[in-house]
């Protein structure tokens, strides 16, 4: 399961890669023949469509990598097991959003049959909206993951955390605690 999962995070960012470089092509594109005096409508209407695909299977990919913007000031001054809990709590969170986001987009994207670009007229906005139920769906799984990983340190012995006493190495600055908030700590979405 993970060397599968592992596949599909790289076929994410290659697809995603592939989006903003063909999104980029298209607007210089439009940009170019409506200078030229012979502007491409299609274009733009491809470029929004290009766009919404790479925006939320690229959240995917920063979700994966813990590149969301995150507020975990006060998280990351607790100790392991609470911050741990608060990361659980955060991500069943998020996923009970996603599943919302899963289930409305597809309603969404059903509404959307009838719907097509004005200068792509055999494009159904159908295909646009399904990028929120794709990308949601795989954001899901990642926080299943999450989740299963949150899991698994509640239930390990907690060590300490960094407002938890500890000894103290003198510094240039004076004495800072032995223990502190690595990258993975520091950049998790706890949400606090």
């Amino acid at each position: 399961m993970t060397r599968a999962y592992e596949a599909l995070g790289r076929v994410e960012l290659r697809f995603t890669q592939a989006c903003l470089v063909l999104m980029t092509l298209l607007v210089l594109l439009s940009a170019t023949s409506r200078t030229a005096g012979r502007p491409l409508s299609w274009t733009v209407d491809l470029a929004t469509f290009v766009f919404a695909w790479a925006v939320f299977v690229g959240a995917d990919v920063a979700w994966r990598r813990d590149r969301m913007v995150t507020i975990d000031l006060l998280a990351v001054r607790l100790p392991a097991r609470p911050r741990n809990g608060v990361r659980l709590a955060n991500d069943v969170l998020i996923a009970v959003f996603l599943v919302a986001r899963v289930v409305t987009g597809v309603q969404l994207a059903g509404d959307a049959a009838d719907r097509s670009f004005s200068g792509l007229p055999w494009l159904s906005y159908t295909w646009v909206t399904l990028s929120v139920p794709v990308g949601c769906l795989l954001m899901l799984v990642t926080t299943l993951r999450r989740i299963r990983r949150d899991v698994a340190a509640l239930r390990e012995p907690g060590e300490p955390g960094p407002a938890e006493p500890g000894p103290a190495e003198p510094g240039p600055a004076g004495p800072r605690p032995a223990v502190e908030p690595g990258p993975a700590e520091g950049t998790q979405g706890a949400g606090l």
